[in-house]
């Protein structure tokens, strides 16, 4: 394990012009005074000389950085592509052994890591490691991972070139007005127009579609869509795709360049569309559908994203 305790917050280069060993491996840093873990991969093609694009990766609750990286199959995409996988982990004991969650502002009890101070202290520990493009730094996150990297970049974070979310996308805390349940605009400024994908399942029984379950949910998927197509200002009607059980509704012109993709499977559970890995989980968490591939989809996206 790579221990970069104390390097969170310095002034250090770039890490360029440092071959490093290809695979996965784990990292140590210190973010306030607590000692955080970090999964990363590095493709077999890379030698620190040539600043390359990184994709963060988000765990969800009661889960850990290894597993989400066997869910979401960057690793897989990263070697194709010559990119690094990042999966930083949540320090809040999940609710089975050697898993964890995060700590999101405003669903979260105050008093435990301050998980926004991670994120940051770990791009920055990722920029000044490896030969980092910082013009291409994305962020992923699955269920409670995209709870965490919403409110991110809510909090008017400027690090992430795109985001993609898998049945974690929000828009702020929900916020209860006359028995309906929306986002709150005040807790979600972002500092500017982000290009975003989302994908959601409608037989999502954990955060569901159509809203409510547990507290930290109850806005629907569809109303924090909605809330980031106002947000990035987006203008006109979106252009509308189905197919068999997937329907894709694509909003092209936003402020800055911006653009919005969300993805709903009609038959989809609370799953990462087309992982071939925890399979053993399905039962509790719904259908897998392989009808598209979450993984391809947003690497694709984030290609093509405006800096």
């Amino acid at each position: 394990m790579t221990s970069l305790l104390g390097i969170a917050g310095t002034a250090s280069a770039a890490g360029c012009g440092t071959p490093r060993d290809p695979g996965r491996a784990m990292m140590e840093i210190r973010s306030g005074d607590k000692v955080r873990q970090i999964a990363y991969f590095i493709p077999s093609g890379y030698d620190g000389s040539r600043k390359v694009p990184v994709v963060f990766d988000f765990h969800g609750s009661t889960s850990s950085a290894n597993e989400q990286l066997d869910r979401s199959e960057w690793e897989r995409v990263a070697e194709a592509q010559g990119f690094i996988a990042v999966a930083p982990q949540g320090l809040m004991p999940g609710q089975k052994p050697d898993t964890f969650s995060w700590n999101v502002p405003g669903v979260t009890a105050p008093g435990g890591p301050d998980d926004m101070a991670f994120i940051h202290d770990a791009i920055r520990a990722v920029e000044e490691t490896f030969c980092v493009d910082d013009t291409k730094i994305f962020g992923t996150g699955y269920s409670g991972g995209g709870r965490v990297l919403s409110q991110y970049i809510c909090n008017g974070t400027t690090d992430f070139a795109a985001a993609g979310f898998v049945v974690g996308l929000r828009a702020g805390y929900p916020k209860e007005t006359a028995g309906t349940w929306a986002p709150d605009s005040e807790t979600c400024k972002p500092a500017r127009p982000l290009s975003l994908i989302a994908f959601a399942g409608r037989q999502d029984k954990i955060n569901p579609f159509d809203g409510g379950g547990l507290p930290y949910w109850q806005y629907g998927a569809q109303a924090a869509l909605q809330r980031w197509t106002e947000l990035d200002g987006c203008k006109g009607e979106p252009t509308v795709t189905e197919n068999g059980t997937v329907r894709t509704v694509r909003y092209e012109n936003c402020a800055g360049k911006a653009r919005i993709v969300s993805t709903v499977i009609s038959d989809g559970g609370h799953t990462w569309p087309s992982s071939t890995a925890l399979l053993r989980y399905q039962k509790q968490l719904g259908k897998i559908s392989y009808a598209v591939n979450a993984t391809d989809a947003i690497w694709r996206f984030f290609e093509t994203a405006a800096p």
